[in-house]
């Protein structure tokens, strides 16, 4: 028995509809007209618009500045591709719990071959359910079609909510709308012009008039549709690693001479991780001479970025650090660790900066330039007085006094009989003087102490001070 005449080919197609407008927030922002533009040449178009927007008249397709112009009050976002392709990855990672075959197409959503798991989910409807479950969990809004062919289920996806169609989807196609296709906005004014207003009126001319007037691609993609020619699409793949490598017919001496090849490996680099909306923190770098010698560089960032010119920018900190002293032959780039890029949500109505991200860059510069050991972070520091003071994360940025290791907080009190234990071994004409008066509260003198260290019988190394105003005894620390 024929395997493939048992198993029904079935799609599922889910049409994410305003794609451009739900990659930026999932939410229904319903409280002012909102658009999407983009800037094809010299024209900017809308290219996806909410229902408020709708209602004002504003349609995809039109001029910003006549969007503008309909309303006042317009939020409008300048579109953003790699968004759109991060929505779409987070999408098809969840989709693949029901079949390892999506396809994603960009501006549509995704076409899933669910031939072979629908008696797996006891059947297409139970398997559409689980899907829309999944999609409402994701706060995705999408129209969800089951249809024979990838092409039908996509055309037809556009004109409905729900659809399944498992046998006699010419009957469907017949009454479907040119917009509702992939064929050219030329085309389809072409055919309202010779008065045909649906793919079924299109097909029923003269298959060679058709080709002739149209185009062979406009037979070939009603032959997908319908079911009379196979159509073969790209499976979506999870993120694994990438490795790359350039070589050079002479060894290259100078890094001028070997980094055009860096350049290219960071921009094959940059392609491959834009066209999956990822990004990553590591790389590694392999500059070998032949089999005499090679030297291996790490590179890290603050945060996933992805772009070439900022890991450039990285490698050339590092390289000012850790110069490649041989000659090269071949330069191999390694990544490892791949992370999804992560949009939040845009609140549409307050767009800030992302300072955080842009200081942490600027850290990791630094560090990388001038060593880690380099830079210090230093903590809030409510007061001067040493139970409160700031401490850095870097020796060298510390002063050369010397400090206890325990501090005292608060500070004990000392005794009469204490102090006379030690008052012999301080120095009182030397002291290292605190005035500070920020921190006390309104009508409170201002604290004054003089620090001193203080040695007892028995060999222990304290930290004491004397409050100058009330001269009094105070232990502040104890050294090691």
């Amino acid at each position: 028995m024929n395997l493939a005449a048992v198993i029904a080919v079935l799609w599922l197609a889910l049409y994410l509809p305003a794609l451009p407008l739900q990659a930026f927030s999932r939410a229904l922002v319903e409280t002012a007209p909102v658009v999407v533009y983009e800037r094809e040449a010299a024209r900017t178009h809308i290219v996806a618009r909410n229902s408020m927007a709708a209602k004002i008249g504003i349609h995809n397709h039109i001029n910003l500045a006549t969007a503008h112009a309909m309303c006042d009050g317009l939020v409008a976002l300048p579109r953003e591709p790699l968004r759109e392709t991060a929505l779409l990855e987070q999408l098809a990672a969840h989709l693949a719990a029901y079949t390892p075959n999506i396809h994603l197409q960009s501006g549509f959503g995704a076409l899933l071959d669910i031939s072979a798991s629908i008696k797996l989910f006891n059947g297409a409807e139970a398997l559409l359910k689980h899907v829309q479950n999944t999609i409402t969990q994701l706060r995705i809004r999408a129209h969800t079609v089951i249809a024979p062919t990838a092409s039908g289920a996509r055309w037809l996806s556009r004109a409905h909510r729900q659809l399944l169609v498992e046998t006699h989807i010419d009957e469907w196609l017949d009454d479907l709308a040119f917009d509702c296709t992939d064929f050219s906005a030329q085309c389809i004014e072409d055919w309202h012009a010779l008065n045909l207003h649906h793919v079924g009126a299109l097909r029923k001319l003269p298959t060679s008039a058709l080709a002739k007037r149209f185009g062979v691609e406009t037979i070939n993609a009603l032959s997908r549709a319908y079911g009379e020619r196979n159509e073969v699409l790209a499976y979506w793949q999870p993120l694994t690693r990438f490795e790359d490598h350039v070589e050079f017919m002479d060894l290259a001496r100078e890094s001028t001479h070997w980094m055009p090849g860096v350049e290219q490996l960071l921009i094959s680099q940059e392609k491959f991780l834009q066209s999956r909306a990822a990004a990553t923190q590591h790389i590694e770098w392999l500059f070998r001479q032949g089999s005499i010698q090679h030297t291996a560089l790490s590179v890290d960032a603050a945060q996933p970025i992805y772009k070439a010119n900022d890991w450039l920018r990285l490698l050339n900190a590092r390289l000012e650090r850790n110069p490649i002293a041989h000659e090269v032959s071949r330069i191999e780039l390694t990544v490892e660790r791949i992370d999804s890029l992560r949009f939040v949500e845009t609140d549409l109505f307050e767009r800030h900066q992302e300072t955080d991200q842009n200081w942490k860059s600027l850290l990791h510069l630094l560090k990388l330039r001038m060593g880690s050991q380099s830079l210090s972070s230093p903590h809030h520091n409510s007061n001067a007085l040493p139970e409160s003071r700031a401490e850095f994360t870097s020796d060298t940025a510390r002063n050369n006094r010397l400090r206890p290791i325990w501090i005292i907080n608060p500070p004990r009190s000392l005794s009469k009989k204490e102090i006379d234990h030690f008052i012999d071994s301080v120095h009182l004409r030397n002291p290292e003087r605190i005035v500070e008066a920020w921190s006390q509260p309104d009508g409170q003198a201002e604290t004054q102490r003089d620090y001193y260290i203080a040695r007892t019988h028995d060999h222990r190394a304290l930290w004491v001070f004397r409050e100058r105003l009330r001269n009094d005894w105070y232990l502040q620390g104890i050294f090691a």
